[in-house]
């Protein structure tokens, strides 16, 4: 638990339902993938709706609505998504960018190098620096520039949501600096700006990594190099109808792996199978 008055279990639980209930909805209605970062609604009790300052919501009961603030649309608004991607009574942009890369895109950066070190914040001029100004003097370290380029610019992104989710404009009484640009050269701002990536620029890396994950949630195992074939093939099939989530759906429960699930028996018969057919 939180030591916080307005941090219940009930709102925790009540987060948790909303990304739970949001995510299950947009299968049930055959929404395209985009929407899992671009919806405009959610599901909301009175507790959690305060949360978000939406109003006429009354009672405990999950519900649909609307969100007000463009701000909250999707994933990246979720308290839920950003209370998990921060450390304990602060935020971290690294995190949530690591995050963003490695669960959702599937691109994990590599571990950092073990004489990556740390800020001196013995140093007086040290101290006085934002998290941002010393996290990107960090980064010049040549070792460590190549992944935080990558990470940084998305979790800083979502700077304005506090570690619990709440939004704010300033930390420590300094504007937040919510800007970033991608290797790319994509420029953009705040979680507006990184919705309008992942859906413009990275949407294929979201559609792939989610189909490796339902395709190894419905086999109750890791995906094996055999199984490439099988996830080339949903793939396929779920962008030529627009990345709808009932096909994905539907191409994971009709893939030859889901059909022929490995057992110990039979085991090394359906890896040879699985191949020949791909030969």
């Amino acid at each position: 638990p939180i030591d916080n008055p307005w941090c219940t279990d009930t709102l925790m639980t009540a987060m948790k339902q909303e990304s739970a209930m949001g995510f299950t909805s947009l299968v049930r209605k055959n929404k395209p993938l985009s929407d899992l970062i671009q919806s405009k609604t959610t599901y909301v009790n009175e507790e959690l709706a305060k949360f978000y300052k939406l109003k006429g919501v009354k009672g405990n009961e999950m519900r649909l609505v609307a969100h007000t603030d463009k701000r909250r649309y999707g994933l990246f608004g979720q308290a839920s998504v950003l209370a998990v991607t921060s450390s304990p009574y602060r935020t971290s942009p690294i995190r949530r960018g690591e995050w963003i890369l490695d669960s959702l895109l599937g691109t994990p950066p590599p571990p950092p190098p073990p004489d990556a070190g740390e800020l001196d914040e013995d140093i007086e001029e040290n101290r006085k620096l934002t998290f941002r100004q010393k996290l990107e003097m960090h980064s010049k370290n040549p070792r460590c520039y190549s992944c935080h380029r990558e990470m940084d610019p998305l979790g800083f992104s979502l700077e304005n949501y506090d570690w619990f989710g709440r939004w704010r404009s300033e930390s420590r009484g300094r504007s937040i600096d919510s800007k970033g640009r991608l290797p790319s050269g994509t420029e953009f701002e705040g979680p507006i700006g990184l919705r309008d990536v992942i859906v413009g620029e990275k949407l294929d890396d979201l559609a792939r990594q989610i189909t490796r994950k339902m395709l190894s949630y419905a086999l109750g195992r890791q995906l094996e190099y055999y199984d490439v074939p099988a996830v080339r093939k949903i793939l396929k099939v779920f962008k030529e109808d627009n990345y709808r989530l009932q096909t994905l759906l539907r191409e994971v429960c009709s893939s030859y792996p889901f059909k022929y699930r490995k057992n110990p028996e039979n085991a090394e018969l359906v890896e040879r199978k699985i191949l020949s057919d791909n030969d």
